[in-house]
């Protein structure tokens, strides 16, 4: 549904798929391949995060996430993943990524929706806005009140004539009534789109620990086979985390 002035002429090709991959498991390729899908994309980049700026550091380097999502994406047309994040020294930043990126039009940028309830308190919003479209995927289970908040505050902050009743409940969207919803930002020349998505739910705190236990039947059939195989072959995620 689009009753907001976007303007379909501009939406991008190429998508980021930014998260700690901490493991890479068949959750975020489901994710991947429906975004695809629904977004008509040609690209799709994954950016694994190097030194997330409030949370602890992962156990596992960026490098060998990075590796798991080479091994895992390796032969799909138009995947591919960035090193970006774990060259850059410092907290993973996304308006710094994005400014380091510097591609010649802005992407969209996949977020989910427990992470763009923090939005505007990420640093730098007004350039991950000017440098990038939203995509906030909506989930199960998840914060709508609070995310529909931050929703209402950026499309205030970027110029939007929206009016309170013209946003949807981000309910609505998770219980069918609506599959898609994208807003012009004018202020910035690019669009938020929400999407309702049936993602496979998986979580990768209970992964890491399932790892630790060294059962491999608890785990194995989560990840995609090359990540399995890399994880044990490496012995990582054997301590607790």
């Amino acid at each position: 549904m689009d009753t907001s002035g976007a303007d379909s002429r501009v939406r991008p090709r190429r998508a980021l798929f930014g998260g700690a991959f901490n493991p890479l498991h068949n959750g975020h390729i489901a994710l991947a391949e429906e975004i695809e899908r629904r977004l008509g994309l040609s690209d799709v980049v994954f950016v694994p995060t190097g030194h997330p700026p409030h949370k602890d550091p992962p156990g596992v380097s960026c490098e060998e996430r990075l590796r798991m999502v080479e091994l895992a994406i390796a032969g799909r047309p138009g995947w591919s993943v960035s090193d970006i994040e774990c060259r850059l020294p410092g907290p993973s930043l996304t308006a710094r990524t994005l400014e380091r990126l510097a591609l010649p039009s802005p992407p969209f940028f996949v977020m989910g929706e427990d992470a763009f309830a923090d939005f505007l308190e990420w640093g730098g919003p007004e350039t991950i806005l000017s440098l990038s479209h939203l995509v906030v995927v909506t989930r199960p289970g998840a914060e709508g009140a609070r995310a529909r908040g931050t929703l209402l505050r950026v499309l205030s902050f970027a110029g939007s004539l929206l009016t309170d009743r013209e946003v949807p409940a981000l309910d609505d969207l998770r219980s069918g009534k609506a599959e898609e919803w994208v807003a012009a930002l004018p202020a910035f020349a690019t669009t938020i789109r929400l999407l309702a998505i049936d993602s496979l739910e998986l979580s990768s705190t209970r992964l890491r620990s399932d790892i630790a236990s060294g059962k491999p039947e608890t785990w194995a059939h989560l990840l995609p086979g090359p990540v399995k195989s890399y994880i044990v072959e490496k012995g990582l995620y054997l301590k607790k985390i």
